[in-house]
């Protein structure tokens, strides 16, 4: 064990806020007090990356902070990220407008969290600290910009409308998919913002619209992308919590209910990821509607919130309804062995009773839950299981 009394070459003022830099000096004295075995701590297993122009800085080499928002509306999201004492040359080539990417993870296991344009660029001193603030907005499009006295005729769709408004932003519309429909007998005129009026559009049919890489998506949350992430203790999780909300436009009113979740920082999650959650009081399948990454010198986390899917629905009739399992949970993307974890995976119900039906339906008889009936079951479902 090797100890290093730092305090002879530091002298700490007993007042105010501590330098950055002495706060490091004692973090350092606190990680060389650790015996070598002991060393491969998770703090040390962070990786972050911040690059802009010709300029990349590592949290290995230099602190950061960050906080970067997500969500599923049309809104610009602003994100922050914290970087200090920076050479002056640095400084000057880290430019608004320019574009400038985040990654964060645990060693080599990062992804991109951020992906953006500069917004605004401050630096401060704060005691011995030289402070360099950050502004990131996710799309330039994305900047609200108002119309005036555009008008749709009687008659007019919700759907025509924001259809016919999406075209205004110019970005490419990967998903276009409503839910409901709602007519405008006297017509619309529009005069606001061309966001806000996508997001209001877009609730009327049921859907949310939100940007992601550069693509607009119009879709209900639920259906989100292909990202699924099991998430448990053993995972990363660390709390959860209850929230449920009404929406209330035009003549709808849609409940939406789900958790707040916090976890470790995950990259992967982002606006219509899936959390297939375990814990003590809570498993179900979870789409990400918004949340946020973030890391304070300390806590390194990913918060969300996370709406429920819906449920997958047996069908035990025998008719042909166009899917190879005639209507039963489809398994082939799953290769793992356990046919709850399965069944969850596709937002199925995985209660012995359900099972019980299934295994009706495809002839598995006297089900028990054995291991060989539910790889029986897996492979009935169409899942790879060796």
């Amino acid at each position: 064990m090797v100890r290093i009394d730092m305090s002879r070459y530091i002298n700490i003022r007993k007042s105010g806020n501590s330098s950055r830099i002495i706060k490091s000096f004692m973090e350092l004295e606190q990680a060389i007090n650790i015996e070598t075995s002991g060393g491969d701590n998770a703090l040390f297993k962070r990786n972050i990356m911040m690059k802009t122009g010709n300029v990349s800085i590592n949290s290995n080499n230099l602190d950061l902070e960050f906080d970067v928002e997500f969500d599923d509306d049309t809104e610009a999201n602003e994100s922050e990220i914290i970087l200090y004492n920076l050479s002056d040359t640095t400084i000057q080539n880290i430019k608004k407008g320019e574009k400038v990417t985040l990654t964060a993870g645990y060693k080599e296991d990062t992804g991109i969290i951020l992906s953006g344009f500069i917004s605004h660029v401050k630096t401060i001193f704060d005691d011995l600290d030289k402070v360099t603030t950050v502004k990131v907005i996710d799309s330039v499009d994305r900047i609200e910009r108002k119309i005036e006295n555009l008008a749709y005729v009687k008659g007019s769709k919700a759907s025509t409308i924001l259809n016919d408004l999406l075209t205004k932003v110019g970005l490419p519309i990967a998903k276009f998919s409503t839910k409901r429909d709602f007519v405008y007998k006297d017509g619309l005129t529009v005069d606001a913002g061309i966001m806000e009026t996508i997001k209001k559009q877009a609730q009327v049919c049921g859907v949310s619209a939100y940007i992601n890489k550069g693509q607009i998506y119009v879709q209900s949350i639920s259906e989100g992308d292909d990202t699924n992430f099991s998430l448990s203790v053993d995972t990363g999780l660390i709390s959860l919590s209850e929230f449920e909300e009404e929406i209330s436009v035009e003549e709808y009113k849609d409940a939406v209910k789900g958790y707040e979740v916090t976890m470790l920082l995950q990259h992967r999650i982002s606006t219509g990821s899936i959390l297939n959650i375990r814990s003590k009081n809570v498993n179900g399948r979870y789409r990400v509607r918004e949340g946020h990454h973030s890391y304070d010198g300390s806590d390194f986390l990913t918060k969300v919130k996370a709406i429920e899917c819906p449920k997958q629905e047996v069908k035990t009739d025998n008719s042909d309804t166009g899917n190879k399992n005639n209507g039963l949970p489809d398994l082939s993307r799953y290769t793992g062995v356990s046919i709850v974890d399965g069944l969850a995976s596709v937002g199925s119900d995985s209660s012995f009773a359900y099972r019980a039906k299934i295994a009706e339906t495809l002839g598995i008889s006297d089900y028990k839950g054995s291991a060989g009936q539910n790889l029986e079951m897996i492979r009935k479902l169409g899942g790879k299981v060796r």
